[in-house]
């Protein structure tokens, strides 16, 4: 008997261990996530915050559920807004099984994460398990005094970047709005915490001691640096989100007034509310932050809808596939801005952000969880005669509260979702009632189910570990390769990352993506070379193709992909029989998911140029037939061209791409008079646009118009002096015009930069010699509109 007692004995401090473990794995999240920051990965915030999660998260909950094992007894609150809390992580689910995007649904990328099902998945466990284990009054304490010393960090570094000492590339949080969202409920968080301690050390909503002292410290400090941040951004919202939390304090501080016997206290508070009010109509003095682009409300509104009828009513687009739909469903005004060419992964409210990913389920099941959080906690303020449970859910409520308020107008991130459901497991846990416990020896169905929850959600969990860690060394070679391709070093070492990057994550279009451009480059690279063997550039631009096509394979939604697709069989379309058929393929494609952006349009128009190209060579052929259809052929692909730089010039009718290409393509279709018309427009809105000047200069040289050739190619050589082809041209001018030392001037100039080109040195001799040739000369190289100019 005696031995029977010692063995429970035993299981019971393994137990409390175990649940001891949990409990501190809760607290390093709350501690660690906002204040994670890494350098080493291309988004320093994002996948370091999702990776700390989910380790600290699988630790907690498997220690949590170990817990039970040992003692041989599970206990469970029973609670709505968990069940709710469960079928929306349902919803979320299914919409990432319907996802348009599937990697980025489940697991997220490009600053996804804070809104995939994994991230998803982890914060409803951080949830159930913050509800259970952090429900009592002493855990509170320590929730509070974790989260306002990473708030005092984050507000510290705040206000060094605002004096202008830069210790990180971008804040803790993410972008400026956001850190000040995420202030301002810390701010009120304190507040709170100000108003209900006592002056005492035996207060029973702060620590004892130094850690007491501690965490007065971090509240002063996180209520300072929240001011000034907000006085920097000078927000309408931030100001609005203060008067929310703060102002539900003061309504329960006039409802029980008795909790409150210190009204000096309310002096901090009734500072910020004032300060709220006073700048919400009227500007701050100052302001150290530029202001944050989002799309409209109602723009994001028309989006969703439009989503909805073009996927899934019910379940969206799938997690994190905003960008997407914004990409496709954008409207057409925002060409009329500098913003044209922006793709918005978030619109600017989170609630419609989920509407238009999540689908209508999503969003309602979301909104009845948190009515289920939020109604059991006001009902207790109202009821709840304990001073203790009281005090703690009025600090967790307005601080959730004013979460709540701002995602129905402000996007989120990993940060702010986070410390949402931290908000929601203590909200939860201190208003539901007492948990249900199951002992195994009496609830044998009960044990089974436990030990069975265990064993899976161990394998669940390890497995997931196992995934993200492999994921994140992927990501840690995506951001050597970024690196790199930023310095001096070699195309082949941000290739042999890639590589790397793609092999250790072969699901993300992003990294097959980049390997396929890279490979693009090396392939050009390579054909500059007459000393390279011709498999060594065949194995290039069949891997580039290879990639390009794997990236579009993992997610055929993203005009991106299609975009390098199209590139890439642009590019190697002189070599590559049918790859200018594709590559017009492939733009068409792009235009459907992008139509009211003119880019694709001129992408496409340039596609149709190089197949008129390559028909040209038909065209020249000896059997008469062939050259016939091919000469044909090669009319309605340069009219083609012409209508679909129309639709672009319609689409956005100053943008220079678009009349750029159509000259040209008037250029080739005999129709010079055109071509200049339309490059004169240009040259007028673009007086600096040195291509622009250079084409034109070309086209007057064609029609014979030598005087307005001259004055063109001189100002394009007064713009760009080292511009060899412009001096080879203005060259032929000086030549046909008769001032033959003029001529011999450019082309030393062209010389001084190309002083090994056969074709300058026979022309230099010639023209040294005193003879003259009527005929425009060929090209020193292919003239391609500057990337700059084309935006690309």
């Amino acid at each position: 008997m005696s031995n029977q007692s010692h063995g429970n004995s035993r299981s019971h401090r393994l137990a409390s261990v175990y649940e001891k473990g949990a409990r501190v794995f809760l607290y390093l999240a709350i501690g660690l996530i906002p204040i994670t920051s890494l350098a080493w990965t291309v988004d320093p915030l994002e996948i370091n915050k999702q990776t700390v999660l989910i380790v600290l998260t699988a630790l907690a909950v498997i220690a949590w559920l170990g817990s039970m094992v040992v003692r041989k007894e599970a206990s469970f609150i029973r609670s709505k807004a968990l069940l709710a809390a469960l079928l929306f992580l349902g919803s979320v689910l299914v919409s990432s099984f319907v996802s348009i995007a599937p990697y980025t649904s489940w697991i997220g990328q490009l600053s996804q994460e804070y809104t995939s099902f994994l991230t998803l998945l982890c914060f409803v466990l951080f949830f159930f398990a913050g509800v259970h284990l952090l429900r009592d009054t002493s855990a509170q304490r320590v929730v509070w005094t974790v989260a306002l010393s990473a708030s005092a960090l984050v507000g510290l570094i705040a206000l060094l970047d605002l004096a202008g000492l830069d210790l990180f590339a971008t804040n803790l949080i993410g972008v400026p709005n956001s850190l000040g969202l995420y202030l301002a409920v810390l701010a009120i968080l304190a507040c709170g915490l100000w108003l209900v301690s006592k002056e005492t050390e035996t207060s029973v909503v702060l620590p004892r001691g130094a850690w007491g002292i501690w965490a007065r410290a971090c509240m002063f400090v996180t209520v300072l640096s929240a001011l000034v941040v907000l006085l920097a951004l000078d927000y309408w919202l931030l100001w609005v989100v203060l008067l929310v939390g703060i102002g539900t304090q003061f309504a329960f501080a006039l409802l029980r007034a008795q909790e409150f016997p210190h009204v000096g206290r309310f002096v901090l508070p009734m500072i910020l509310f004032v300060v709220s009010i006073v700048f919400l109509f009227f500007p701050t003095p100052f302001t150290g932050y530029p202001p944050e682009l989002s799309p409209s409300y109602g723009a994001s509104w028309e989006i969703a809808k439009d989503t909805l009828e073009g996927e899934s009513f019910l379940f969206g687009s799938g997690p994190g596939t905003y960008v997407m739909d914004y990409t496709q469903y954008r409207p057409l005004e925002i060409n009329e801005t500098q913003l044209w060419d922006e793709r918005f992964d978030r619109s600017g409210s989170h609630l419609l952000t989920m509407l238009s990913t999540l689908g209508v389920l999503g969003l309602v099941l979301y909104l009845v969880a948190m009515a289920f959080m939020k109604m059991p906690a006001v009902k207790m303020l109202f009821r709840e005669r304990a001073h203790d449970e009281w005090k703690m859910t009025l600090l967790a409520l307005s601080g959730w509260g004013a979460l709540a308020f701002a995602q129905v107008f402000y996007s989120s991130n990993f940060t702010l979702s986070f410390l949402f459901w931290m908000f929601s497991a203590v909200l939860v846990g201190q208003a539901a009632g007492r948990a249900k416990t199951y002992a195994f020896s009496k609830a044998p169905r009960v044990a089974l189910v436990t030990a069975f929850l265990f064993v899976i959600l161990n394998v669940g969990l390890l497995t997931m570990l196992f995934v993200s860690l492999s994921r994140y060394a992927g990501e840690l070679a995506f951001a050597k390769a970024v690196a790199v391709s930023e310095t001096e070093e070699t195309l082949d070492d941000a290739i042999e990352h890639l590589s790397r990057a793609t092999q250790l994550n072969r699901l993300s279009d992003v990294y097959q993506r980049n390997l396929g451009h890279a490979l693009l480059l090396k392939t050009g690279e390579l054909l500059s070379d007459e000393t390279v063997a011709p498999s060594d550039v065949e194995a290039y631009m069949s891997a580039s193709v290879s990639s390009a096509l794997r990236a579009v394979e993992l997610s055929p939604q993203d005009v991106l992909n299609w975009s390098l697709l199209g590139d890439v069989y642009r590019e190697i379309a002189p070599l590559v029989t049918g790859a200018d058929e594709f590559a017009i393929a492939s733009y068409q494609e792009a235009i459907m998911l992008a139509p009211t952006n003119p880019k694709y349009h001129v992408m496409l128009a340039r596609a149709y140029v190089v197949r008129a190209d390559q028909l040209d060579i038909l065209a020249q052929s000896e059997e008469e037939t062939q050259a016939s259809e091919a000469e044909a052929e090669q009319g309605v692909m340069l009219e083609s061209a012409v209508e679909t730089l129309l639709a672009s010039i319609e689409l956005k009718p100053d943008y220079s791409a678009a009349y750029y290409y159509l000259a040209l393509v008037y250029e080739r279709q005999g129709n010079v008079s055109e071509a200049i018309a339309r490059m004169e427009t240009l040259r007028d809105a673009n007086p600096y646009d040195v291509g622009v000047s250079f084409q034109l200069g070309l086209l007057y040289l064609q029609q014979g118009k030598i005087n307005e050739a001259r004055t063109e190619l001189e100002r394009t050589v007064a713009l760009a002096p080292n511009y060899s082809n412009a001096r080879w041209y203005l060259s032929a001018v000086y030549e046909q015009q008769g001032d033959l030392e003029a001529a011999i001037e450019q082309v030393e100039e062209v010389l001084v930069y190309e002083p090994d080109n056969a074709l300058v040195l026979q022309r230099l001799e010639r023209l040294q010699a005193g003879l003259v040739e009527e005929e425009i000369p060929e090209p020193l190289e292919e003239e391609v509109a500057p990337e700059a100019d084309i935006e690309e």
